[in-house]
């Protein structure tokens, strides 16, 4: 869906696929979250907020000294899409893929969440460290310093 491939009708009878597959509560957590993430991508507020509150409780555990208003912020200019390309990709690889698109299309916000999540998920110090820096110097896009902090993510991935 978040590459038009999909209509939302379509991505949420996929979605019901999913809760074919239970957890130890007897829920499909999988399915709830698909719907929430098809949702918040295609405009609904209270999906994306859902989505919101996965990555800051995230984020708090991970950057305990981080100002709690800058993540704040940061989380509230992004709209659910981004949101959804945040939390969906499973490989670095494929998260660095939606920091690019988000850095092409012009959206600064996207970018700094891709790298301040990035450095929350990751295990490796570097990729972690790599993808902080982008978070802190991709405020302007057209900056030197956030090319460069992009330039080094794309070495580190090809």
């Amino acid at each position: 869906m978040l590459a038009s491939r999909l209509q939302k009708d379509e991505a949420l009878r996929m979605c019901g696929q999913l809760s074919k597959t239970k957890d130890h509560t007897g829920v499909s957590s999988k399915a709830e979250d698909c719907v929430n993430a098809v949702k918040a991508a295609a405009g609904n507020r209270i999906a994306a907020e859902i989505l919101r509150s996965k990555i800051k409780k995230k984020l708090r555990l991970k950057f305990k000294t981080e100002s709690e208003t800058q993540m704040a912020h940061l989380l509230l200019e992004v709209d659910g899409k981004t949101l959804v390309e945040v939390l969906a990709p499973k490989y670095p690889s494929a998260q660095f893929a939606f920091t690019l698109l988000a850095a092409v299309e012009g959206r600064a916000d996207a970018v700094r969440l891709h790298g301040l999540w990035g450095s929350a998920r990751f295990r490796e110090p570097l990729l972690r460290q790599l993808s902080h820096a982008v978070y802190e110097n991709c405020v302007d896009l057209n900056s030197e310093e956030c090319r460069i902090a992009l330039l080094k993510l794309y070495y580190y991935h090809y």
